[in-house]
């Protein structure tokens, strides 16, 4: 900002600009004018609607005034008509001879009559009470029947009481022995009130059986009856609460007003305790057993439904509507369903089966309850369960989880004592094949742990007790990879001096790891016949799942196969090692190798699965396959020419005319022709070896280049020159890469050693 001093001192065209910016005012300025007439507007518009307002309002509080003056001239004039009233009655008096003689032989006439009416009830009264007594036993012989004297009976006591509450009350100044005579007087009449009120107490909780014995017209009396008496008790209030005001407006202090003759009985009140108390005790026997019997105290509450019903279609057309009758029977049914199912869900004897059931039969306590009577779920308080079925769920799951877990911990724990120890060969089955009888048990526990899942029908329940089930498996699929990886381990190694006897009980486990999988895919089918998973989608997810882990119980198969590979290889290591050494043309160790592989593969062709058994037979004579090829370059091979030909002819038919009896001869031929070509390769001459070579390495396209040199190099024919000769052309071709060739399948050449 430019204060006073630096503007005097600036030039005359710069304090020009100055005021000229100072002056400068925004475009919104432009528009202040159309604003203000605006608002001028505005404010005329609602200056026009208070004026108007403000006029109505004087209008009507000058009429008020008028009606207000008008009300006062009419009560003066009241007052006047009264004063000349009573003065015409002073004056009516005083023209009437003895009027106070007559007026005293009036009220004395009155009062005898009084006085012969009131005795003459006293007379009748007792019987009048044979009478009402006589006719309410013949009703209360068949509580269920028609109580035709219902009615009459209650109207004729209702006078009595009457007739005793107006006597006690014009006595109520006698001395006391007059007072305690005349309650001792009505004391019958009481007992047989008494009685009366009981007999309606039992028709009000038998009244869902009397709809069902078609006496609605029963039930129609006792709320006539209750009515009747709630409205003598209304009256009673309204004659307490006047004498109260009466006695406040009077100013008398701390007198209490005056009792009226009759004591409130607040029957209507006392009728829902009756019906509140019939219900209890329906429930009450179920609560008693629901310790020993929960699912049947569940199944025994399907009277809920039909009594509701019988409520709704003939109970509530008959109660006057402020009453609610039905919803009065549905929160009481409910609270006490309620308290059942909170009975079974504290039980220390919970299982699994038993939430799954109680779950579903909540559920259908819901839909019953909604397409029966048309209750929907939120009017329903409180929530069954408290609305805590998911904490329940888990807790099944959980109950799911650890039982599963315990028997397979148990099955495995003895498995593991009989596949370690082996003091007895394992169990066969009728097809003479080894077992260990825990894929039977497994499944059966879930299978068992499915049926009581299907029970909920509900497919998420169903899907998560799969998981848990695949859960279970998965660990009995890793505890038996690592029992046979171990014992394997210790075989081999010879760790501790283990039994004998392991190759019987792999092929056992084996066998089971293949029933396994059997299990699981007729698992994965009554599943989908039984249609214990409604959801298209759960079904989807629980099948893939179980897909999934019938391919982990083929590889825990797959894994024992190769174990007992492994055995058996271990068997002939020294043999393989012997294999184109100096020692192979003297001896014969392909001839022990062949011989310990017959062993071997008569026990497993009668011991083990069959379909094992064929894979089996394939990774044999590929795992063959490769350490031949292996053999080929170890250390002290020396392939003496042409000798070695004629010796890896003969090599190769023990080999084949062994697999020939396990295999097809289409296959083996295709299987033996890797070995072939390659024999055929490491026998060449040296002008025909890059033929040989180039044949092979169109078809084996991942043939290794070292593979090929070292071959050529244990040659004792060939010296560096000649290697030198032979390797150059094939180096060459090794350079061209066929870019299809990463689009080829390995061959068994991609699993020797590099």
């Amino acid at each position: 900002m430019v204060d006073a001093k630096s503007v005097i001192s600036i030039s005359p065209d710069a304090k020009v600009a100055i005021i000229s910016a100072m002056l400068k005012h925004p475009d919104d300025l432009s528009t202040l004018t159309a604003l203000r007439q605006k608002l001028i507007r505005e404010k005329a518009i609602v200056d026009q609607q208070l004026k108007i307002g403000v006029q109505n309002q004087m209008e009507e509080t000058k009429e008020a005034l008028d009606i207000l003056g008008t009300t006062k001239e009419q009560v003066l004039g009241v007052r006047s008509n009264m004063k000349n009233i009573d003065s015409l009655c002073k004056d009516a008096q005083g023209l009437i001879t003895d009027y106070s003689r007559i007026r005293k032989i009036s009220q004395t006439h009155q009062n005898f009559v009084a006085a012969q009416t009131l005795v003459n009830n006293f007379k009748e009264l007792h019987q009048d009470l044979d009478t009402i007594t006589a006719k309410m036993r013949e009703d209360k012989r068949n509580i269920f029947g028609p109580a035709h004297n219902l009615l009459m009976n209650h109207y004729q006591l209702f006078k009595l009481e009457e007739l005793r509450n107006t006597t006690l009350h014009q006595a109520r100044d006698e001395p006391l022995d007059v007072k305690v005579t005349l309650k001792q007087y009505f004391g019958r009449l009481d007992k047989v009130v008494e009685e009366f009120e009981e007999y309606l107490w039992e028709l009000s909780r038998n009244m869902v059986e009397l709809i069902k014995q078609k006496q609605g017209s029963v039930i129609v009396r006792v709320i006539k009856i209750i009515e009747a008496e709630e409205s003598a008790d209304a009256k009673a209030v309204i004659t307490t609460t006047k004498a109260e005001r009466r006695v406040s407006r009077q100013g008398f202090g701390g007198k209490k007003a005056e009792k009226p003759p009759r004591t409130v009985k607040s029957l209507r009140s006392k009728f829902f305790d009756v019906l509140h108390d019939e219900v209890s005790r329906k429930f009450a026997v179920l609560l008693e057993r629901v310790d020993q019997e929960p699912l049947e105290c569940l199944e025994a509450t399907d009277f809920v439904f039909s009594d509701l019903a019988l409520v709704y279609d003939d109970l509530e057309p008959r109660s006057p509507s402020n009453y609610k009758i039905f919803p009065f029977y549905v929160l009481e049914y409910h609270r006490h369903v309620y308290e059942l199912a909170n009975k079974i869900v504290i039980s220390p004897d919970l299982d699994g089966g038993l939430i799954l059931h109680l779950l579903r039969w909540v559920r259908e306590y819901y839909a019953n309850i909604y397409r029966q009577l048309g209750v929907p779920e939120e009017l329903l308080e409180p929530k069954l369960l408290d609305g805590n079925e998911q904490g329940l769920l888990d807790d099944y799951l959980k109950l799911v989880r650890n039982s599963l877990t315990e028997w397979t911990n148990n099955m495995m724990n003895t498995a593991t004592k009989e596949f370690t120890d082996r003091e007895n060969p394992p169990e066969q089955d009728k097809d003479r094949l080894y077992n260990m009888q825990t894929a039977a048990l497994l499944f059966e526990m879930v299978n068992q742990q499915l049926s009581i899942a299907a029970d909920s029908q509900q497919a998420k329940i169903m899907e998560q007790v799969v998981g848990e089930c695949i859960q279970v498996m998965k660990d009995y699929q890793s505890k038996w990879k690592a029992l046979i990886t171990t014992e394997k381990r210790r075989q081999i190694d010879m760790t501790g001096a283990p039994p004998e006897g392991l190759a019987e009980y792999i092929m056992a486990a084996t066998n089971d790891q293949i029933k396994c999988a059997e299990f699981t895919d007729s698992m994965m089918k009554r599943i989908r016949s039984e249609n214990m998973i409604r959801n298209a989608k759960s079904l989807e997810n629980v099948e893939e799942k179980l897909k999934v882990t019938m391919e982990d119980f083929f590889d825990v198969a797959t894994h024992g196969a190769n174990a007992l590979l492994d055995l058996a290889f271990n068997d002939i290591r020294e043999p393989i090692s012997k294999l184109h050494t100096s020692s192979w043309y003297d001896e014969d160790p392909m001839g022990l190798i062949v011989a310990t592989f017959k062993d071997y593969n008569d026990d497993f062709k009668a011991h083990l699965n069959d379909y094992m058994f064929s894979k089996l037979v394939d990774w044999m004579l590929e795992r063959l396959m490769i350490a031949q090829i292996d053999a080929l370059r170890n250390r002290g091979t020396k392939l003496k020419y042409p000798v070695c030909k004629d010796r890896l002819q003969k090599d190769r038919a023990l080999v084949y005319n062994f697999f020939d009896e396990y295999k097809p001869a289409n296959d083996l031929e295709q299987d033996f022709d890797a070995i072939e070509q390659l024999h055929e390769f490491t026998c060449s001459a040296k002008r025909s070896a890059y033929l040989n070579f180039y044949q092979m390495k169109r078809v084996y396209h991942d043939l290794p280049i070292s593979l090929v040199e070292d071959i050529l190099g244990k040659r004792d024919d060939l010296d560096r020159a000649s290697i030198r000769e032979i390797m150059d052309p094939i180096k060459e071709k090794f350079k061209d890469k066929d870019p299809n060739d990463t689009n080829r399948s390995p061959t068994i050449f991609s699993k020797v050693k590099q």
